[in-house]
C-alpha cells in the first residue's frame, strides 16, 4: 500500500425530512446566499420554492440562478458569478444532481477572484479560495456533494474539463432521499453507471496491496448490482437510501486511498466524447466505462480476475486469466444493458469518422493522463464490441 492522505470535512445530512434543515445549515456561512437549480420535477413540486422559504426563515437574503443543464454550462458559472458580485453574496446553495454541484462550485471559485473562472479549468492559473457552499443533493450519481471535483462544458470551444480544489468541497451536504423518488428510470440507471465508474476506475491501477480499499470499492459496486431493482420501483426508498450513500463513498477519495496513482480513463475519454456531443454522462460511461475495462485487462488481466470473482462470482476455473477478466467485464457490460442503457457508440449516432476528434481532445484535456491517441483510439474501437 502507497502512502496516502486521506481530507474530507464534509457534513454529511442523511434520510428523509433532513431538507427541512436547510436554512439553518445556510445561515451558519453567510445572510446572502445563491440558490443554484436545475429543471426537474422538483420544481413542478415547490421544492425550490421551498428552499427559498427555508432559507428566508432563517434571515437569508436569497437570489436565484435557474436552469441549470446537463453537463453544466460555462454560461450558466459566468452568470452566477455576475449575479455574486452583484448582490455580495456570501454563500451559494445548490439543488440537484451533479450538475448544479458542480455549477455552484464554479461559482464559488470565480466569484472569489477577479479573473476568467475558465482559466482554472485550462491550468493558466491556480485558485486560492472560494465562497463556501452547501449542496442538496436530489440524484445519487457524480458524488458533487461530497468530492473536490467540479466538472464544467465551454459550450464554445467544446470542451468538457475539471478542477479539483480542497477549499471547494461543500461545506455541508443533505441527502433526503424523499427528493430522488421524483428521478426517472434512466437517469436513475445513468447514476447507477456513474457510482460503479467512480468505485470501479482507480480500482484497476497503480498499487496493488490495497485489500482494504478494494473491498470498499467492491462493496460500493455490489450495493449498486444488488439495489438495482430500484429501477422497477423508483418510489422505494430504502433502495434510494443504499443507492445514495454508495454514490456519496464512491468519490469522496476513499476509494483511491493506498493506491498512489489516479488514472480515470473512462471518465477522460467520456469527457471528450459529451463536451463535443452533449451526451448524457452515465449514458456516454455506459458506453465507455467497458471498453476501457477491456483496453486494460488486455495488458494487465490479473486485477480483472479478482474483480470478475468477487463481484460476478466467475470461477477462476473459467479459464485463463484474460479470460475471466473479460467474462467479468461482459458481465459488468451486460448489467448496463439490461438497465437500458446503450453500450456502442453507434447506438448515440457518433461514428468513426469523430474518433480522430475525441482522441485529439482527450489528449489536450490538460487534466488527462492519456497523451496517446492510439490508446483513445483503440478504447473507441473497443466501444462497438
Amino acid at each position: 500500500m502507497k502512502k496516502f492522505e486521506f481530507f474530507n470535512p464534509v457534513r454529511v445530512i442523511f434520510g428523509p425530512g433532513e431538507f427541512d434543515r436547510l436554512g439553518a445549515l445556510t445561515a451558519m456561512y453567510g445572510r446572502r446566499a445563491l440558490l443554484v437549480t436545475s429543471k426537474s420535477p422538483l420544481e413542478k413540486m415547490g421544492v425550490h420554492e421551498k428552499a427559498v422559504e427555508l432559507m428566508r426563515s432563517a434571515g437569508l437574503e436569497v437570489f436565484e440562478l435557474g436552469g441549470v443543464e446537463p453537463n453544466p454550462k460555462l454560461s450558466s458559472v459566468y452568470e452566477g458569478i455576475r449575479i455574486c458580485r452583484e448582490k455580495q453574496v456570501e454563500v451559494v446553495i445548490a439543488i440537484g444532481g451533479g450538475s448544479p454541484i458542480d455549477c455552484a462550485k464554479a461559482i464559488a471559485v470565480g466569484a472569489a477572484d477577479s479573473g476568467d473562472v475558465w482559466d482554472f479549468f485550462t491550468q493558466k492559473r491556480s485558485a486560492v479560495k472560494a465562497l463556501p457552499v452547501g449542496a442538496v443533493s436530489t440524484l445519487a450519481a457524480t458524488g458533487a456533494e461530497m468530492s473536490v471535483h467540479c466538472v464544467i462544458s465551454n459550450e464554445k470551444t467544446k470542451q468538457k474539463y475539471a478542477t479539483h480544489y480542497e477549499f471547494n468541497l461543500p461545506k455541508f451536504a443533505i441527502i433526503d432521499t424523499e427528493l430522488h423518488k421524483t428521478v426517472p428510470r434512466r437517469l436513475t440507471a445513468c447514476g447507477l453507471v456513474d457510482t460503479i465508474t467512480h468505485a470501479g476506475e482507480n480500482y484497476f491501477a497503480g498499487e496493488k496491496n490495497t485489500p482494504v480499499t478494494d473491498r470498499i470499492a467492491e462493496g460500493l459496486i455490489l450495493t449498486i448490482l444488488e439495489n438495482d431493482g430500484i429501477l422497477n420501483d423508483l418510489q422505494n426508498v430504502e433502495m434510494r437510501d443504499n443507492i445514495a450513500w454508495a454514490a456519496t463513498l464512491a468519490i469522496n477519495g476513499l476509494t483511491d486511498c493506498g493506491r498512489g496513482i489516479y488514472e480515470y480513463g473512462a471518465h477522460m475519454i467520456e469527457h471528450a466524447i459529451s463536451g463535443l456531443f452533449d451526451v448524457v454522462h452515465g449514458e456516454g460511461l455506459a458506453i465507455v466505462h467497458p471498453a476501457w475495462l477491456y483496453y486494460r485487462c488486455e495488458r494487465e488481466p490479473r486485477k480483472f480476475v479478482q474483480f470478475a470473482e468477487r463481484v460476478f462470482g466467475v470461477p477462476k476455473q473459467y479459464g485463463s486469466e484474460a479470460e475471466v477478466g473479460e467474462k467479468g467485464i461482459t458481465e459488468l457490460k451486460n448489467r448496463y444493458k439490461a438497465w437500458g442503457l446503450p453500450t456502442s457508440l453507434r447506438q448515440i449516432g457518433i461514428e468513426q469518422v469523430s474518433y480522430e476528434e475525441i482522441a485529439d481532445r482527450v489528449v489536450q484535456d490538460p487534466d488527462s493522463f492519456i497523451k496517446d491517441k492510439s490508446i483513445v483510439h483503440r478504447v473507441l474501437e473497443l466501444c462497438l464490441k
